[in-house]
């Protein structure tokens, strides 16, 4: 099972969306089984999953007492987000985690992690279990900042792993407004502080069409009307990069 962990220490950066767009790209090559693991206690992908296999909490994998009934099934499975997740605190949840996770190898091929967007037990949890990390950003004043934070956090991630390193394929500009000569600037001024290497090779453009595919609780790929299959193509373009790298990746630790 590989595993991708979407993160940022910060809300409001495109996290959920493409999470649940990476998740939707994974199942749709058939027979494939993906969990979707949503450790944001304010749920917006299970929502936004809702059409999805349900049923499973991501706060059961932090309970030895509970009993997961797991069935081997093509698609997506989520362990959806509930309240019991804020009760979350201590180290031994941490561990509790990382144990009952390995169980989840067995059943499924890909496993996609959304987190919240601050650093606590939820965070460094997905970050110990993580095969690759992958961060969108805004390209804001603060955005240098919040990268910052987040490579601190894989640092303290791979102490918490035994030293072993965490794959991170990159930071990726989201919703950047092309037209924006200050948001332009800004993913130039973050590239070179952070340096290209720590850089994902694309950007997600603001559009309302991703918005749209958001409320209507599907891929972009289904919405229909003007800018539908630009946005798509953008999409597809991005996950497909990140598919390769994973299982380029896969390959070289097999």
């Amino acid at each position: 099972m590989k595993t991708i962990v979407i993160s940022l220490l910060k809300g409001g950066v495109g996290k959920t969306f493409f999470a649940t767009h990476l998740a939707w790209y994974l199942a749709e090559k058939g027979g494939r089984r993906v969990a979707f693991i949503d450790l944001d206690p304010q749920g917006s992908s299970t929502r936004r999953l809702a059409k999805e296999r349900t049923g499973h909490f991501s706060a059961d994998l932090f309970d030895p007492d509970e009993t997961l009934a797991l069935d081997d099934a093509p698609g997506i499975t989520v362990f959806g987000a509930d309240p019991r997740l804020q009760m979350v605190k201590a180290a031994q949840d941490v561990h509790d985690f990382i144990v009952r996770f390995r169980g989840l190898a067995d059943h499924f091929d890909y496993c996609v992690i959304d987190t919240g967007p601050k650093w606590d037990e939820l965070t460094l949890s997905a970050m110990a279990v993580a095969d690759e990390v992958i961060a969108p950003v805004q390209v804001a004043e603060d955005s240098l900042e919040c990268a910052k934070m987040l490579l601190t956090a894989l640092k303290k991630a791979e102490a918490a792993r035994g030293g072993r390193k965490v794959n991170f394929l990159g930071l990726l500009p989201s919703m950047v407004n092309t037209f924006d000569k200050r948001d332009m600037q800004n993913a130039v001024k973050l590239t070179q502080a952070v340096g290209p290497q720590m850089m994902f090779p694309a950007f997600v453009t603001a559009r309302p069409t991703y918005k749209h595919s958001a409320e209507n609780h599907h891929a972009v790929w289904h919405e229909k009307g003007s800018g539908a299959k630009a946005a798509s193509e953008e999409i597809r373009s991005i996950l497909a990069e990140v598919e390769k790298r994973v299982e380029a990746r896969a390959r070289e630790t097999a």
